[in-house]
């Protein structure tokens, strides 16, 4: 039985898989700030339309507070469900260096695809709950 000899490999090939492996887990560690900034945004918005209304109830028909609520929830909720796409993705990116044809295939663009489309899903939200609960009145 005839084994193929692994591919040789040489230091400039491996300082750039350690360095594409550093940038996606630094591609990774800012997808989850921004995830962590959107569930505070969550909580921070319910939390401070809750004291307004609690401040000042003679404003009651300028938002609705179970709308608030939603919102705040649907944000915390946005904010954890954007964590999947960048979790797959990093694994995705980590399979890719680890391959021993790391140089024969090229990246797949359905990553950026998937990352991309989150941000504009969550964009429109964001636009649907701002319009919903700003006083147009």
């Amino acid at each position: 039985m005839s084994s193929i000899p692994p591919r040789p490999t040489n230091v400039t090939t491996q300082l750039a898989k350690e360095r594409n492996r550093e940038a996606a887990e630094r591609t990774m560690a800012s997808w989850i700030q921004n995830c962590i900034g959107i569930i505070g945004f969550g909580a921070g918005f319910d939390s401070i339309l809750t004291a307004l209304h609690q401040a000042f109830p003679e404003q009651d028909r300028a938002f609705d507070l179970n709308l608030v609520h939603i919102i705040g929830l649907a944000a915390i909720a946005i904010g954890i469900l954007l964590l999947v796409p960048i979790i797959i993705a990093y694994k995705q990116e980590i399979r890719y260096l680890e391959r021993e044809d790391y140089l024969a295939e090229l990246p797949r663009l359905s990553n950026l695809g998937v990352v991309v489309s989150s941000i504009i899903l969550y964009g429109l939200i964001a636009f649907v709950a701002a319009l919903f609960v700003l006083p147009w009145r």
